[in-house]
């Protein structure tokens, strides 16, 4: 059984329901599509996918980055995964969604009080208090705050994973604020409300669940990078054991990509979607191969460019050596390879590359469900279905 299945399953305890059902909804929101996957996990049982969604989305001619201008494909797209869930079950016990760059914006915020009477114990009330605090500081127009991680907790400037109980002069707490648009937030949870409008709702940036789903598996023991390879975007951030951040983003994913070999060529999109599934299966004539490869290439050095700055800041730490790629263009090979021979040739250093999809969790759903969610593109709704909430 491969390690990370293995740790994982060790941790599937903290969230089952006791001798019964949780039926989730995992949403995947992304820059190409909106994906969902409908799932029930039950005590000492393999978990069971009933239905995966997949809305293609078009946000090329948008400025997604805008905040508050969003556009209405996302109240119609998310209308349509809650009513289309709701043909399959009308019961949902948590809905968990997962979000791109740009979709959401993390926020990391350090306090540190002198506390009145170092003598009394540290309670979860005086704890929620300096989130609350936080919270009120760093809240800005037209943003909504979904998600409040405590990434770092110290007493007297000792580290603890948990102040309560402890005594003390000083409390110091580091946390993660995650804020969404709140018109998009408005979108989510009026259609979840008109379908499901008991169930319970979490959201997790892309940079949250790959920390979460390596950090069960056992796999931070050093930090990593991590490169979101998406349809329009790709996202930069550095995870381990303690925290995750959010460090930077390009305006190029595979869509990107494709879109340059069908401006080169004069093709349309299915051409050449047709185009890059046989160059990557090698099955086009040499000189078809070669012709896409330069384009490629072109296409490449111009992400590296709008990447190498952010890659500049972790040049001196053990994390530049531990690149995980996630996201839908994992499954294209020349990524991968690329990267490698870049961070040799700008940074003289050799890249471990892990690769992470689907199929890692594989072992953990049912026979009939383990095929429904596959590749990079599917590694936040498997994370999601297995995990959340957390």
């Amino acid at each position: 059984m491969p390690e990370i299945c293995y740790n994982i399953i060790m941790a599937f305890g903290f969230f089952k329901k006791e001798g019964g059902k949780t039926h989730i909804l995992a949403i995947d929101l992304g820059t190409a599509s909106i994906s969902a996957a409908m799932a029930v996990r039950q005590e000492g049982k393999k978990t069971e996918v009933l239905k995966v969604f997949r809305y293609p989305i078009d946000l090329f001619e948008y400025q997604i980055a805008g905040g508050a201008q969003l556009p209405h494909i996302f109240k119609e797209g998310f209308l349509r995964v809650f009513k289309d869930a709701h043909v399959i079950s009308d019961h949902l016990d948590v809905v968990a969604v997962g979000l791109s760059d740009p979709f959401f914006l993390d926020k990391k915020k350090q306090r540190k009080v002198t506390r009145s009477n170092p003598a009394a114990a540290i309670t979860a009330e005086e704890i929620n208090s300096l989130v609350k605090t936080s919270e009120s500081e760093i809240a800005a127009q037209n943003l909504a705050i979904v998600r409040r991680n405590i990434l770092n907790t110290q007493v007297n400037g000792y580290d603890v994973r948990n102040a309560s109980g402890y005594k003390g002069k000083t409390l110091a707490i580091e946390m993660m604020f995650t804020s969404i648009s709140a018109t998009l937030k408005e979108y989510i949870e009026g259609a979840k409300d008109k379908f499901f409008p008991k169930s319970a709702i979490s959201y997790y940036s892309d940079a949250a669940i790959f920390r979460e789903a390596l950090r069960a598996a056992g796999n931070l023991s050093e930090p990593r990078i991590v490169i979101d390879i998406g349809g329009e975007v790709t996202g930069i951030f550095l995870v381990d054991d303690l925290m995750f951040q959010h460090y930077g983003a390009a305006a190029f994913g595979i869509r990107t990509l494709a879109r340059r070999i069908a401006s080169s060529l004069k093709i349309d999109a299915a051409d050449t979607d047709s185009l890059l599934k046989k160059y990557t299966a090698g099955t086009l004539d040499d000189a078809a191969q070669a012709k896409i490869s330069r384009i490629i290439a072109s296409a490449l050095a111009d992400w590296w460019l709008s990447l190498k700055n952010t890659f500049k800041q972790f040049a001196e730490t053990a994390a530049m050596k531990k690149v995980m790629l996630s996201g839908g263009g994992v499954d294209f090979p020349a990524f991968p390879t690329f990267l490698k021979e870049n961070f040799k040739k700008d940074f003289n250093i050799e890249v471990d590359v892990l690769i992470l999809r689907a199929e890692v969790f594989k072992d953990f759903f049912e026979i009939a469900s383990q095929n429904l969610l596959s590749g990079g593109g599917d590694i936040v709704l498997a994370s999601l279905v297995l995990l959340a909430p957390w």
